[in-house]
């Protein structure tokens, strides 16, 4: 054990002495996160608000006083243009107002509005009562439906509530009573889905990509440069065998992630992310560590120099990086990028870790994010097994 220690604390000196070591282990993955947050911050986040219309007025049709449609072209007219500040979808069907509250409850829109069935004959009725100065019947009122504690299904509320006073003001020039005839009845809607915003989506992936560059480049590059200058030679010649160095070299990595991890949660927090640090997430994150590690060993039983064991270390980090939905979601790529992406490791990674951190719900089953790093871990590790040899 002191001997593990030794060669541990050793490789752990030798790291922190290096500036390129430090930069790409530690600094890089910090840069990337800071660039990627400032960039893309407002993937996620629509221009224009979502906003589902159904007209269930029945009375007045196609009339003088058909009141309802006045309102539907008005929100018709706020979606159209280069300028559109909703996009709108209506109907007058009972089921399309069902699929409408499912599709609020999942954060696919942002807003339903109802226009009730007598509404035209309620505002009929109101105008009618304000100029005989009586007050028999209720003031008509559109229900809205949004999503609760959501910031986007609030300002479509608020957008909504104007065209509303628009509508009351047109009524007030045409009858000339001073008074407020239909106003928005809220309901609020549980959500059953998870919207993230991008730097939710970002931070569990960056993770990835940082436990994941420690073996591509620390393993492979220490095993071949040392086996090059035949350093690992001179260690097997004193007394310490191959696993003692072994296990130095994955504590010495497992250091170097921990800090790593540390360092881009704080950061993630910093910027706003929100995210679950539960016993599943530090699991899963445990587990990411675990089934990364052989990548750099695998690599490096295909290598003969440290040169080759580089460029190839760079094609496996840009391949499972890009392609392992670490930064950008998968779904709407090409077919083949599809295919790639779905073989890959770092895939079932990101989904799972944002899974587990409450980011959001995996598209991948939760088995497959655990089986398929896994049994790309244990080819790796007896291929390597097999193939690596220590010396040249």
């Amino acid at each position: 054990m002191k001997r593990v220690f030794a060669i541990f604390k050793a490789l752990i000196v030798s790291s922190i002495r290096s500036p390129s070591v430090i930069f790409w282990n530690i600094f890089f993955p910090v840069i990337l996160l800071l660039i990627l947050a400032s960039i893309f911050s407002n993937i996620g986040k629509e221009v224009s608000f979502r906003v589902n219309l159904v007209d269930e007025s029945t009375t007045f049709k196609n009339t003088n006083m058909d009141f309802a449609s006045y309102i539907s072209e008005a929100f018709k007219e706020m979606s159209t243009g280069k300028n559109a500040v909703i996009t709108l979808e209506s109907s007058t069907t009972q089921n399309f107002l069902n699929e409408s509250l499912e599709k609020l409850k999942s954060g696919k829109i942002d807003a339903v509005i109802v226009i009730p069935p007598l509404f035209n004959t309620q505002i009929y009725a109101a105008v009618v009562q304000q100029k005989g100065g009586f007050n028999l019947f209720s003031k008509p009122k559109i229900e809205v439906y949004t999503l609760e504690n959501s910031q986007t299904s609030d300002l479509a509320f608020t957008i909504i509530s104007s065209v509303l006073e628009s509508f009351n003001l047109k009524i007030l020039q045409n009858s000339g009573t001073l008074s407020d005839f239909v106003s928005p009845k809220t309901e609020y809607v549980s959500k059953n889905g998870q919207n993230f915003s991008y730097i939710d989506f970002i931070v569990p992936g960056i993770l990835v990509m940082a436990v994941m560059t420690v073996s591509i480049f620390g393993i492979t590059d220490d095993l071949l440069v040392q086996r090059e200058k035949k350093v690992l030679r001179k260690l097997f010649v004193a007394p310490l065998n191959k696993g003692e160095y072994f296990w130095a070299m994955i504590l010495s990595n497992l250091a170097i992630e921990i800090v790593q991890i540390i360092i881009l949660l704080i950061l993630g927090l910093y910027l706003g992310a929100h995210f679950g640090l539960g016993i599943l997430a530090i699991l899963y994150i445990l587990f990411a560590i675990v089934t990364t590690l052989p990548i750099g060993f695998f690599i490096a039983s295909f290598s003969k120099t440290s040169d080759a064991g580089n460029a190839l270390a760079n094609i496996f980090n840009f391949l499972f990086m890009f392609l392992g939905g670490l930064f950008f979601p998968i779904t709407g790529v090409p077919l083949a990028v599809q295919i790639v992406a779905y073989i890959i490791p770092t895939t079932y990674l990101a989904n799972g870790l944002r899974s587990a951190m409450g980011v959001m719900s995996s598209p991948t089953p939760m088995y497959l994010n655990i089986l398929v790093p896994l049994i790309w871990a244990i080819v790796m590790v007896i291929y390597s097994a097999k193939v690596f040899k220590w010396e040249v």
